[in-house]
């Protein structure tokens, strides 16, 4: 897979939760994103990672690793059970999946603490790709 194929397939993924309202996700290079008055919102990021090549058959065939962050925020004060509803729901959707040849793995979740009036949980995913 390709780079661009990591990222459509992702994104394609991404658009079909349910923890979060469609047009509450920032994805990377879309239109610019206001989060002002929002009780939840997310960021989706692909950060691709060490790539590899096997020698099978006819030729080699390449892997991809990355991580996938899905940033996860709701206003300070207002705690912290959406955040983990909508990652457990997130964590759901992607731990363990495989879209083709694009697998995930297990997801974790760390606390990112609070900054410019928002709490933020970060989910990290693995992937690796063929």
């Amino acid at each position: 897979m390709t780079l661009t194929e990591i990222r459509n397939v992702v994104i394609r993924r991404m658009t079909t939760q349910t923890a979060i309202a469609q047009d509450a996700v920032d994805y990377p290079n879309g239109p610019v994103f206001d989060p002002s008055g929002r009780k939840i919102w997310a960021r989706l990021t692909d950060i691709p990672g060490q790539a590899g090549a096997n020698e099978i058959g006819a030729g080699p065939t390449v892997h991809r690793t990355g991580v996938l962050i899905i940033q996860l925020f709701v206003p300070v004060g207002s705690g912290s059970l959406q955040l983990t509803k909508a990652a457990d729901k997130l964590t759901q959707l992607f731990e363990f999946q495989d879209d083709g040849a694009l697998s995930y793995f297990a997801v974790s979740a760390i606390p990112a603490g609070e900054t410019d009036g928002w709490s933020q949980l970060n989910l990290q995913i693995p992937y690796r790709a063929l």
